[in-house]
């Protein structure tokens, strides 16, 4: 990988074969009855593969493909390096224990907004997606240096949330509509791959001497300069080939605005949109539910006993109850296309798939929103080491990511890696029971905590890519998109519902252990420590105080890694449920008519003739993808 030469030239080779690829197709569509032009019905896929060989050449591509690496190193380190001045920020305002509710915001934000973005990414064009996208980021970090309130800095968690969101959906269209399908799911995966791995350790790095050198707010307000800088090219070359395409006559047929009558005025079309086509009402009633019920749980705990005497509290928890039924009610009665299409999640392979990423994400979030803070108060580590020990899973799963792509598309299997990953899932979280609170009282090591992280990593790289590429399978075509979207959302869904237990978890605990640990003399300070590392990390080390509140913590974040691990359970019945699909054979088309005949040539065409119908030319999606949006534009 270190050598620029070979790695050019395999980006080259690449391009070279799709565009061969797309030529003999193209050549193929030219012999299917060109009289009768009308009755040919091309599909979203082959217009893509025309622009790409009339108007997008390989120079251009090899440029964009460069501005996306170079794009995705920058989102990447910024959103490392930020990671460790959460802690900070939080505790400046006094309110450590809110980096749970922060963390809610931030994946509620998410599941609203995976559904949406899947729908509008036919809408918008790539450049107008990828600017919108970085807009939101960047404002996100400047909420973030410029808060002087907790509530500002978790609205920042919003515009962070929806931005990210966005760009990768936008990221992985463009990947989707320049590549062969045999190609897709190793660049899908490369751009997050390849860069995430350095920026991991790089960013704890920066984040690391900015807090010794400078201050918390300039680590957040450097990457609102950075960021739409360093992503100009991008978006430049992304216009460009727009206009391009444009120029040479590409049309795009937006699958969302298909039923709305050009005619209508715009009230209707708008109507169509919103309330019919992206099911926003579902979309309110979801966000809201989920806000409602899961942010007074969060906040409330053996410090904030008082809150539950408070009315507004109680009403915010019945009213999140009572959206979350109404919200079922509608999608499942009224909506006319549901935000949650329940017709998928009858689909024994779509339920288990999410339902074992809900229970994952929920374990993973329970745990891991503390697991920083106890690393330097009760493990001693600075900042830096800490932010490094807790991406060592995120460096294992990228490779695993990788590998296990490759090992599918070689063996065109992908449920034996989910009984591979799942039981390494259940084990690496398992291993962290012990590790977080050893018996006397001694402090685990960083191999040790690495070790146990690589192992998740590892076991999550393995389970997910391939649960992912078995739920986009098993649907039509023009759904891959909206069940990839589905099973992404689910996994936030079940990260927030973690988050909050976790919250809720250390709010009770946390205090009441100071209050029972520490010294009388320091029993008065238990508030300040409870809310702020920063006080908590002033004890010097092995005095009476100190280990005080470093056994709090390792007794609080035990009982978070037995919760954690109790949720894994179900995960490891739930994969028995996994159809087990030939990826290049077994692919569910019973909600196709039987009338057609399918056959497939080298190029990933295939030919359907109904019975006294003409040809009609469709491109495979989503068959062979292991990506987490590569399909989106499939239609």
């Amino acid at each position: 990988m270190s050598d620029t030469a070979p790695k050019n030239q395999v980006v080259v080779d690449s391009f070279s074969n799709d565009e061969k690829s797309v030529n003999n197709s193209v050549n193929r569509l030219n012999t299917i009855d060109n009289s009768s032009d009308s009755d040919v019905s091309l599909q979203h896929g082959v217009q893509v593969a025309e622009a790409l060989r009339s108007a997008w050449s390989k120079k251009a591509l090899i440029i964009a493909y460069c501005s996306i690496f170079f794009s995705s190193l920058i989102t990447e380190f910024a959103g490392y390096s930020i990671g460790t001045y959460t802690p900070y920020a939080t505790s400046s305002f006094k309110a450590h224990s809110m980096l749970a509710t922060a963390a809610v915001v931030y994946k509620i934000a998410r599941v609203i907004t995976y559904p949406i973005m899947a729908k509008l990414a036919d809408v918008f064009g790539r450049a107008e997606g990828f600017s919108f996208a970085i807009l939101l980021m960047t404002l996100s970090f400047i909420m973030y240096a410029s808060s002087n309130n907790i509530s500002t800095y978790i609205a920042g968690y919003f515009f962070d949330a929806v931005g990210s969101v966005g760009y990768t959906i936008m990221q992985q269209i463009f990947i989707a509509d320049t590549t062969s399908l045999i190609n897709r799911g190793l660049w899908a995966s490369l751009p997050e791959a390849v860069t995430s791995i350095p920026t991991l350790y790089l960013g704890s790095i920066v984040g690391e001497s900015m807090l010794e050198h400078s201050t918390w707010r300039w680590g957040y307000g450097m990457w609102a300069i950075i960021l739409p800088v360093c992503t100009a090219p991008l978006i430049g070359i992304m216009f460009w080939l727009h206009l391009k395409a444009k120029k040479n006559g590409e049309i795009r047929e937006i699958a969302i605005m298909k039923d709305i009558n050009k005619s209508d005025p715009w009230y209707r079309k708008t109507y169509q949109l919103l309330w019919i086509e992206l099911d926003i009402f579902g979309a309110f009633l979801l966000a809201a539910g989920l806000t409602l019920t899961l942010i007074p749980i969060n906040i409330a705990g053996k410090a904030n006993l008082n809150r539950w005497k408070q009315a507004h509290n109680i009403v915010m928890l019945v009213l999140g109850v009572l959206f979350c039924i109404a919200f079922f009610a509608w999608d499942s009665i009224w909506a006319k296309k549901p935000f949650i299409p329940y017709r998928m999640v009858k689909k024994f392979t779509i339920f288990a798939a999410c339902a074992i990423g809900a229970f994952d994400f929920f374990n993973y979030a329970c745990f891991t929103s503390f697991f920083p803070s106890y690393l330097q108060v009760a493990g001693h580590y600075s900042p830096g080491v800490s932010t490094r020990i807790d991406n060592s899973l995120r460096v294992s799963f990228q490779i695993a990511s990788v590998l296990v792509g490759l090992l599918m598309k070689y063996t065109k299997r992908a449920k034996i890696f989910v009984y591979i990953g799942v039981p390494m899932v259940v084990l690496g979280q398992g291993l962290m029971i012990h590790l977080v609170n050893p018996k006397g009282g001694a402090i685990t090591n960083q191999a040790s905590y690495i070790a146990a992280k690589v192992v998740f990593g590892v076991g999550r790289g393995f389970y997910q890519t391939a649960s992912q590429v078995l739920v986009q399978a098993v649907v039509k075509k023009q759904e891959v998109a909206v069940a990839t979207a589905l099973f992404l959302a689910t996994m936030n869904i079940g990260a927030a519902i973690g988050t909050t237990v976790g919250g809720a978890i250390w709010n009770n605990q946390l205090p009441a252990k100071l209050a029972e640990y520490l010294p009388e003399a320091n029993k008065k300070n238990a508030t300040a420590i409870f809310k702020s590392i920063v006080t908590a990390q002033k004890f010097p080390v092995g005095s009476p105080a100190r280990l005080a509140i470093d056994q709090s913590y390792k007794e609080t974040v035990q009982i978070l890694a037995i919760i954690s691990t109790c949720v894994t359970i179900p995960m490891l019945f739930l994969m028995f449920f996994l159809t087990d699909i030939h990826l290049d054979k077994d692919i569910d088309r019973s909600d196709e008519t039987h009338e057609e005949q399918q056959f497939a040539t080298e190029e990933g065409v295939v030919i359907n003739e109904k019975v006294g119908a003409k040809a009609s030319l469709e491109v495979i999606q989503g068959n062979q993808t292991n990506t987490v949006l590569a399909a989106t534009h499939s239609k």
